[in-house]
């Protein structure tokens, strides 16, 4: 009974969040449930777009139907490996420290109920991968495989089985692992584990992908040679299984394959409810300890041998008020200063993000020296490409967490008797000048390596720097507008609107350098002389754009408010 009317409330809840009274226009802004779901199905569109091309590439020659439906199998399993890394921690965030876990344990609800109450919960964001990838996969196979109609009214349940087996196996193996973490460490605990899973899966497709890039023959033969190879294996895993049954698969493979994805999913949500009924309860209990820090003792000096226990005559005299000591008045610190200090102990506090940070930018870092098999590294237009990718990445990762990093203390800088705009510009010094220390590190050593002379470096920091200086303000903009206050996972700081909005910006952001790094290497013509002052021009006008998004951003109450 307790758990219906919780649900109910649930439903009531995002009706109201939808259509309620005023609903329409915060559901509209850019943390509202309709402008995410928008952003979701312009991603889904052009995932279906990039599918449907590749699958009738594949079946144009007459490719067998196993090929077919191992290109459907990966993309299935791709979506359940992004389940799994990036969404899981939220779902397991939201079971374990979510704000009405206390009135949910007072109702009161056993474990299970619990758990899948909060599953539920964590539905729009766990679910986000399937609907993003997952989904128009199987609708862009639908166009292409022959499958009876039947097929294709299971797939909302093969959906709902394939969701089910990562987030259950995930959520299980995290209680029993959050059980035997130190209560201190469970949020700590949380953040790491998508960090290394980040790292894994960049450095695997970093290894991999150049590799296969480098093979000879033409890409879509060596497509289609990988899948052939790769489909019996495909057809063991949940994506195989699914693939099978929606694919057009023979009878028999089509009941295997139904009862090995039910038994599956039967399983992991089974191993799900029978480690939350033992340890949930601990690790909620754990979650909500709070830490005692011992405080800090200064030592006592010693006494000079033969003084009294009396206090000093400067200091009585200073504590008569007829004889006051002069005062030195307190040196004014600037404002980016401040910030700089202040977002320096943030990173200490962190040191989850901190560490997520320093992950990305030797992902990055790595990125041009495992680009050799590809091309040498000695050609300078291949060293600026490579450290134009680095700006864009490092100003996204370091600016676009300036903002959530504060949480609800960014409320605060509207208090604070400074302009709007001298706080965006002085977040702006403090997340670029960390950027670009990272960046100046790796271009001095891909320079000496490619032994670039002063024209060639002048060319490149002519490219490079302003490409990192639009790159930080557009990550500013995105944290300030997308930001999410009550984040717990380093690698998801930004709403699943932002995630969307900042993966295009970076995407837009490097074809447009690449664009006029090309443009200027083929340069000819009237117009050849404006090619070299282009990026700075073209950073400098975005930038101002985007510092005043900002500042209106903290005008009308910092990110913290929606």
């Amino acid at each position: 009974m307790n758990a219906r009317g919780v649900l109910r409330g649930r439903a009531r809840a995002l009706r109201n969040a939808l259509f309620g009274r005023g609903a329409k226009r915060a559901a509209l802004r850019p943390r509202g449930p309709l402008y995410s779901l928008a952003l979701v199905a312009v991603a889904a569109w052009i995932v279906h777009s990039g599918f449907a091309a590749l699958l009738a590439a594949l079946a144009r020659p007459g490719a067998p139907p196993a090929v077919l439906r191992a290109a459907l199998a990966l993309a299935l399993d791709v979506a359940l490996a992004g389940v799994l890394l990036f969404d899981l921690e939220s779902a397991v965030s939201t079971l374990i420290l979510d704000r009405d876990l206390d009135l949910l344990r007072a109702a009161p609800l056993p474990p299970r109920s619990i758990l899948a109450i909060k599953l539920l919960d964590a539905l729009p964001r766990a679910a986000a991968p399937l609907v993003v990838v997952a989904l128009p996969a199987l609708i862009a196979a639908a166009q292409t495989l022959q499958a009876p109609a039947a097929a294709w009214l299971a797939a909302p349940v093969v959906l709902a089985l394939l969701w089910a087996i990562p987030l259950g196996a995930g959520t299980a193996l995290a209680l029993a692992w959050l059980a035997r973490v130190p209560a201190r460490r469970v949020r700590e605990s949380l953040g790491l584990v998508s960090t290394l899973a980040f790292a894994a899966l960049w450095l695997t497709n970093l290894f991999v992908l150049p590799r296969i890039a480098a093979e000879e023959g033409e890409p879509l033969e060596r497509v289609r040679a990988l899948l052939a190879a790769a489909a019996p294996a495909l057809a063991r895993t949940p994506g195989g299984w699914a693939a099978a049954l929606l694919g057009g698969a023979p009878a028999g493979e089509i009941a295997r394959s139904a009862g090995a994805l039910a038994a599956a999913a039967a399983a992991s949500v089974a191993l799900a409810a029978l480690v939350a009924s033992r340890h949930l309860t601990g690790v909620l209990a754990a979650a909500r300890t709070p830490v005692a820090r011992p405080a800090r003792r200064r030592a006592k000096r010693p006494l000079p041998a033969g003084s009294d226990r009396t206090l000093p005559a400067r200091s009585l005299r200073s504590a008569n008020s007829a004889h006051p000591l002069p005062t030195r008045p307190a040196r004014r610190v600037p404002l980016f200063i401040a910030v700089m200090r202040r977002d320096r102990r943030l990173f200490v506090r962190d040191w989850t993000v901190l560490g997520d940070v320093l992950t990305a930018a030797l992902l990055w870092t790595c990125l041009p020296l495992l680009a050799l098999p590809l091309r040498p590294l000695r050609s300078p237009w291949l060293v600026r490409a490579m450290l134009l990718a680095l700006a864009v990445g490092l100003g996204y990762e370091i600016a676009a967490r300036a903002f959530p990093l504060e949480r609800r203390g960014a409320a605060w800088m509207r208090l604070a008797p400074v302009r709007a705009r001298s706080w965006a510009a002085a977040r702006f010094a403090s997340a670029g000048a960390l950027a670009l220390a990272l960046v100046g590190v790796a271009g001095a050593s891909l320079g000496l390596a490619a032994r670039l002379g002063a024209e060639e470096w002048l060319a490149t920091l002519a490219a490079v720097i302003p490409a990192l200086a639009l790159s930080v303000t557009l990550g500013l903009w995105t944290g300030a507008a997308f930001g999410d206050p009550t984040w717990t996972n380093p690698r998801a700081v930004l709403t699943l609107g932002g995630r969307l909005v900042a993966a295009a910006l970076v995407v837009a952001q490097m074809t447009g350098w690449l664009v006029l790094t090309a443009a200027e290497e083929s340069g000819s013509g009237s117009y050849a002389w404006l090619l070299p002052w282009l990026p700075g021009l073209a950073a400098i006008g975005l930038s101002a754009v985007a510092v005043g998004a900002v500042a209106r951003r903290i005008n009308r109450g910092g990110y913290a408010i929606p």
